[in-house]
């Protein structure tokens, strides 16, 4: 009888501590607000091919958000599918545009450079090497990173490298799961060595990771902020999350990597659909996810992280509602672009 109660006991101490750990957590988490930063830069990620995905001219689309919205901090991503086309043969001249443009109006962007980036489906291959090995499919992940490197590496418009997007996340058509600690140590090896004066970029999921094993290989940690999603098995989801908790995620970073900067490089500004390209929606289905008021409800929400750096996703998109007629979200965007904060 003895040893069944103090079995009981046992149990019930460690109940006890699960539940103090577990509302702890909570507590830390979710419980609380942060005060806005004082100055706020605001940017953009932009992807010509995804302009012409939307059936919109890419050249017109991007002179349009840095000279009628001013947008002057890009993400830029470096697809190695449309760099590389042919082994060996890289094309520079879309990127060496949009960048000649940008420095023209005194504009900076970070450049997203390796297999997998911004954008489903996520991991970008050129036809020529899908079939390859994954050491020798490595390779020539590594050569192209340093034929980049080398490339931009005195352009004066860019201020960072992004190397891979969200590696750790088990999402998008990908060879692995998820791009191995081993091959991306390598990269971030290869492009500091290659290019010492910019400080390296690495993204994670806002929403769905405690940020450690990204941010402690970074110079600047880089989060998602998506408030709603489309899961398979279940549907749409609305993220329940107060602004609190990526305050509170930054400082759990902080505690162990006192060093890294924090910002949020995809704040989520276009829909969210089942299946790309958005354009094959009606407005009214687009705005299911993403309307004016919840583009302005994110901007709010973002604010309150006490973050002041943010890249909104979706630019493309919203030049695509001006050419229909929706001007609302161009409008609420160039305000936001063209404030002080």
């Amino acid at each position: 009888m003895k040893f069944i109660f103090l079995r009981f006991r046992i149990f019930f101490i460690f109940l006890a501590i699960l539940l103090f750990t577990l509302g702890g957590v909570f507590i830390f988490l979710f419980i609380g607000n942060t005060k806005q930063a004082e100055h706020i830069t605001w940017g953009a990620t932009f992807g010509h091919s995804q302009a012409e995905s939307l059936g919109l001219n890419w050249r017109e689309t991007y002179l349009a958000l840095v000279d009628d919205m001013g947008v002057r901090r890009f993400r830029i991503p470096i697809y190695w599918d449309e760099l590389e086309k042919e082994k060996g043969k890289f094309d520079f001249s879309a990127w060496d545009w949009q960048l000649q443009e940008l420095e023209k109006r005194g504009g900076k962007a970070f450049l997203a450079i390796g297999m997998k980036l911004p954008r489903w489906p996520e991991c970008r291959i050129p036809e020529w090497a899908k079939d390859l090995s994954k050491e020798d499919r490595e390779k020539e992940i590594l050569a192209m990173l340093s034929v980049v490197v080398e490339h931009f590496k005195d352009n004066p418009a860019v201020w960072a490298w992004q190397v891979e997007n969200e590696p750790m996340l088990r999402f998008g058509n990908c060879p692995e799961p998820r791009i191995e600690k081993r091959f991306l140590d390598q990269e971030i090896a290869l492009v500091r060595k290659a290019d010492p004066s910019r400080p390296i970029i690495l993204s994670d999921t806002g929403e769905n990771s405690f940020w450690l094993q990204t941010g402690k290989r970074a110079d600047i940690f880089s989060s998602t902020l998506f408030r709603i999603i489309h899961n398979p098995t279940i549907g749409y989801v609305r993220y329940p999350y107060p602004p609190i908790m990526y305050h509170r995620k930054a400082a759990w970073l902080h505690i162990w990597y006192p060093n890294v900067r924090i910002i949020v490089g995809e704040l989520q500004a276009e829909p969210w659909v089942v299946k790309p390209p958005i354009s094959q929606y009606s407005v009214e289905e687009q705005y299911e996810t993403m309307s004016p008021e919840q583009f302005s409800n994110n901007i709010e929400y973002a604010k309150n992280t006490g973050f002041d750096e943010f890249y909104l996703w979706g630019s493309e998109w919203w030049y695509w509602l001006k050419t229909h007629g929706e001007t609302d979200i161009w409008q609420k965007a160039g305000e936001l672009f063209h404030s002080k904060n």
